[in-house]
């Protein structure tokens, strides 16, 4: 029988194994089955008890088409049926799903000591001494001080949530891609889960993709000691090989994957179509180095999270972010507001205005986004991670509501309006005291 399941949220995907979907010209159907048969397994991440049914299920696909599917993994390796021995047996192991390993395979003797090394048992004699140095000599085993000694074997994994392929509620970003009908924005998610740093890089590392954003004449309002700027997407930056002037909204490291950029973007943009990417946007304050089109400088304070330029709601970036929101309605309306709460808050999330309220000392405001994942593996960094960001809005929610203050005593009338409203209590005034990391 298969071990007890998974009760963390999530599964570890072979990123290696899941590359020879794409590189034996699978489709998308294989992808979708090779995840949702992993979604099935226990805490080896290797044996699964899901079969067709689940497949169907997960990925939307047909009955035949979930047999071929599996037929297709089969028949290139990532995938071995099991015999079960009960035809009834839920719980039974149906898959077993190997996991990639670079190593030179083992045969004959060297594969017998190798497994006899497993048992408890070291190498006696000539021949089995050196069968144990043939294995040693492929990265097996090792000789240590008490004797011969098995090497674990390590392979790159992606820590996928277990709500990428199931949710409670209508269909998961899996069954929306599927639906997409392309594989590569299923293998680049796959790609970006293994990139994603939420502790270190607050999502996927800015070395490797990121978006601009630059403060917008049409708006930049000055309050004695605070400065208020509208920032749009973009950033303009000099070609120093033509001396032209050229712009760009994000950018990503070309050595990091080969693919074109073209394709790369358009498969960026079937995930944040299918609310599977968000980008966090930052204040990155400090004149960037001349001529350098790259270049990002540290992001510094929260200003929103959008997902297809929509501000979100229910995220800790929120509550500084719609503050920063009022100070330019107030401003524009000479403090005296007409519109209702809930006109705001839609009025704010629709247009996806992006605003950086900063000291006047600040010289240059840009912005940056950080693009990371909707569906967050519940790991215990993570849950760090999300801890510290609070901590992180909370403090940028109070320096801009008590700086807006000194310019709009009004704004203490709305804060108490958003704190009483439970209809909004959970998007704008997230407590930091609540660690648990919503499924979006």
């Amino acid at each position: 029988m298969a071990k007890k399941a998974k009760s963390k949220g999530f599964f570890a995907l072979d990123v290696h194994q899941f590359e020879r979907i794409r590189q034996n010209n699978l489709g998308v159907e294989e992808a979708a089955t090779y995840l949702s048969l992993l979604k099935s397994t226990d805490q080896s991440n290797v044996v699964s008890v899901g079969g067709v049914n689940s497949v169907q299920r997960y990925s939307g696909l047909t009955r035949a088409e979930a047999k071929k599917a599996m037929r297709n993994l089969e028949r290139i390796g990532l995938i071995e049926t099991l015999e079960v021995e009960r035809k009834r047996a839920r719980t039974a192991p149906r898959q077993n799903l190997p996991i990639y390993d670079s190593r030179e395979p083992l045969t004959g003797k060297a594969k017998a000591i190798v497994q006899a090394i497993q048992e408890g048992r070291q190498p006696s004699g000539p021949s089995e001494t050196g069968a144990a140095y043939r294995a040693r000599d492929k990265g097996w085993i090792e000789k240590r001080a008490d004797g011969w000694q098995i090497i674990e074997h390590s392979n790159t994994v992606a820590f996928i949530p277990n709500s990428f392929v199931q949710v409670s509620e209508g269909h998961s970003p899996l069954y929306r891609l599927m639906n997409g009908g392309e594989l590569g924005p299923i293998m680049l998610a796959a790609e970006l889960y293994q990139l994603q740093n939420l502790m270190d890089e607050r999502g996927v590392p800015l070395d490797m993709i990121r978006g601009y954003f630059h403060s917008s004449d049409d708006f930049s309002m000055r309050l004695q000691n605070h400065k208020l700027h509208h920032l749009r997407p973009g950033r303009d930056y000099e070609d120093y090989e033509t001396g032209e002037a050229k712009s760009m909204s994000a950018a990503y490291n070309h050595r990091w994957r080969g693919e074109d950029g073209k394709v790369f973007w358009q498969n960026l943009r079937a995930l944040d179509a299918a609310h599977v990417t968000e980008w966090a946007v930052y204040s990155a304050n400090g004149k960037p180095p001349e001529n350098d089109e790259y270049a990002y400088n540290r992001p510094q304070r929260p200003l929103g999270v959008l997902r297809n330029g929509r501000q979100v709601l229910n995220t800790p970036e929120s509550r500084p972010a719609f503050m920063a929101f009022l100070v330019y309605k107030l401003k524009q309306a000479n403090g005296q507001l007409t519109e209702s709460l809930p006109q705001l808050i839609e009025e704010w999330q629709s247009s996806g205005w992006v605003f950086a309220f900063e000291n006047a000392s600040v010289s240059h405001v840009e912005g940056v986004s950080v693009l990371r994942l909707t569906h967050r593996a519940a790991t215990g960094n993570t849950k760090v991670w999300w801890r510290d960001l609070c901590e992180e809005c909370d403090k940028a929610f109070f320096f801009v509501e008590m700086a807006a203050r000194s310019y709009f005593p009004q704004i203490s009338g709305i804060i108490q309006e958003i704190q009483k409203a439970p209809n909004f209590k959970e998007a704008i005034s997230i407590q930091i005291n609540d660690s648990s990391i919503p499924v979006q």
